[in-house]
């Protein structure tokens, strides 16, 4: 029987697929035992933007090392890309100084620090002097933590005085922004906290393979479930995600607007939709309402095994290539 939130929930509670992603989320397995001569720096995995909390062990004539940290977002816990970060540092094909090439189609030349950075200037110099300030660009990624994408903007807008600053998200996630921005008025993001979602009563995710791409949040999937909570995933693929869920929707590829037309079809015609949050903060759902009543109703009567009901409250819903909510 599925624990009732509230319910503390043992091993044996576990539904069908819930926390069979230990093999893929590592609790520590590489975490070095703790020494009297060693040195813990507290900080945060340098990959995907679930910033999981690390700490980097310094061991005289060692190697630097990762270990588990107590941080509330991953807990211990990480992908194996996190525990082996510290790795690529003592790699024997790592670049330990500048190259430079003196003319182009020139063999690269071993270079000291100074006289790298001063070409780096000059050039930046030379290009900006020619084209405007705006030529050189600044590109940053979703893997600075706060303080560096500061310092990156900071250099970008004082030191080059230019406007040309962006980040990977541009390229990877610029269709999913948009439409965040026109369905919810704000870009990419989650407004709450991941340990919300283990008190959510049912949570769609549509697209998504968090067992694979962001393994520590899925932690919080199980809690969610071991807390009688229901997950529903769509998504083509029978992924690792997919076998952990209450109910999963294999649509086929292509039909993820039929899917959703439906399922907006069956929320109006059951009365599902909280009409004063719609008239407080949309605008345009009449004109939504008569497109999902003559587009939906086919897709509807096969969505509707979707409702199953995963109506309850609090819930929800995330998209697309990371995460989206609603």
């Amino acid at each position: 029987m599925m624990p009732t939130s509230g319910t503390p929930a043992t091993h044996a509670d576990r539904p069908p697929g819930a926390g069979d992603g230990d093999a893929h989320v590592d609790a520590g397995i590489a975490a070095p035992q703790a020494r009297a001569d060693e040195k813990r720096t507290a900080t945060h995995c340098p990959y995907c933007s679930l910033q999981c909390g690390m700490a980097l062990v310094q061991v005289p004539g060692e190697p630097l090392s990762v270990a588990a940290r107590d941080f509330p977002t991953n807990r211990g816990a990480m992908c194996r890309k996190g525990w082996s970060a510290a790795s690529l540092l003592s790699r024997r094909d790592r670049l330990t100084t500048p190259l430079l090439r003196d003319r182009r189609g020139e063999d690269l030349r071993p270079a000291s620090w100074d006289e790298a950075l001063d070409r780096v200037a000059d050039e930046l110099r030379s290009c900006q002097s020619h084209y405007g300030r705006d030529a050189a660009g600044v590109f940053g990624g979703g893997g600075l933590t706060n303080e560096k994408a500061y310092m990156l903007g900071k250099f970008a807008r004082v030191a080059l005085r230019t406007s040309s600053i962006d980040y990977n998200g541009r390229f990877c996630m610029s269709s999913a922004a948009t439409a965040a921005q026109r369905a919810f008025g704000l870009d990419r993001g989650m407004p709450f906290p991941v340990q919300d979602i283990a008190a959510t009563d049912a949570i769609l995710l549509v697209g998504s393979n968090l067992a694979e791409t962001m393994p520590p949040a899925v932690a919080y999937l199980d809690d969610q479930r071991l807390n009688g909570g229901r997950l529903v995933v769509i998504d083509p693929r029978a992924t690792l995600t997919a076998r952990r869920a209450t109910l999963h929707l294999q649509n086929m590829p292509g039909t993820d607007l039929a899917l959703a037309n439906g399922l907006l079809h069956i929320a109006i015609k059951d009365g599902l939709v909280d009409e004063e949050f719609v008239r407080q903060r949309t605008s345009g759902f009449s004109f939504v309402e008569q497109r999902s009543a003559r587009t939906g109703r086919t897709a509807s009567s096969g969505s509707r095994g979707s409702r199953s009901r995963t109506c309850a409250a609090p819930r929800i819903c995330w998209a697309t290539r990371r995460r989206r909510w609603c």
